[in-house]
């Protein structure tokens, strides 16, 4: 397996910020790194910053690990603009 990343965007709406590829094992474990100078949500297309919809909070310069399948979609927003490229993803793949 290699060791990957990505950087990725947030902004004030649900965006996507990584799709699983294909072919991983289930349960494959990804860390997110939130470089953003403000919290983001993680979650599915309906996340928000609050509510009963809010996504799981990664505070800023804070990371969490996730558990995904292929396929999977991660989705992100952020309350504070947008977070260009400050979103960092990595995994073995």
């Amino acid at each position: 397996m290699t060791f990957r990343h990505i950087n990725a965007t947030t902004f004030t709406t649900p965006t996507a910020i990584f799709t699983v590829p294909t072919g991983l094992p289930r349960q494959t474990p990804i860390n997110i790194h939130n470089g953003h100078s403000a919290a983001i949500f993680v979650g599915d297309e309906t996340i928000a910053t609050s509510g009963a919809t809010i996504g799981r909070t990664i505070a800023a310069n804070a990371n969490q690990v996730f558990y995904v399948n292929s396929g999977d979609v991660v989705y992100a927003i952020s309350a504070a603009g947008s977070a260009a490229g400050a979103i960092v993803i990595t995994y073995a793949g």
